[in-house]
């Protein structure tokens, strides 16, 4: 299933699906917030900055990661071209790989493991390459 672009569909504010979408988003942030150890005026001065002196202030951080009062049910209209700032202020990058969708999830997933895969062999192969120098007595010579 597709998800709505949150800031240009016009949809009521009760629809489960949206509100559904919008708590995932709210968990996200805040989760991000808790992580990073920032407070949100920390967040926003530094997400400021990324984004090129765009004023964004800890109250606007505030209002997108509090819940709605009394139980009612309350969108997250988080601006899309905020995330990239958020994630690297935050240093959390679940919000990106949420938005990405699964099948994109997937891939950067298989990415990640792939690139492990390789740093796994790269360190057996010096290893292997030490034990060798350390058996004939050879010493090691750095390249510069």
């Amino acid at each position: 299933m597709l998800k709505p672009n949150l800031l240009t569909e016009s949809v009521p504010k009760t629809d489960p699906e949206i509100v559904k979408l919008g708590d995932e988003v709210r968990d996200l942030l805040t989760k991000a917030l808790k992580h990073s150890g920032k407070n949100a005026n920390e967040v926003a001065k530094e997400m400021t900055e990324r984004l090129g002196g765009r004023p964004i202030t800890g109250g606007m951080i505030y209002e997108l990661t509090r819940n709605g009062g009394q139980g009612q049910p309350r969108e997250v209209r988080f601006p899309v071209t905020w995330a990239a700032a958020f994630c690297q202020v935050t240093g959390d990058d679940r919000l990106q790989r949420w938005m990405a969708g699964p099948r994109l999830g997937m891939l950067i997933e298989f990415g990640e493991r792939v690139s492990s895969a390789v740093e796994f062999f790269r360190i057996v192969a010096t290893l292997r390459s030490c034990q060798r120098r350390k058996r004939t007595g050879k010493k090691q010579i750095r390249k510069a």
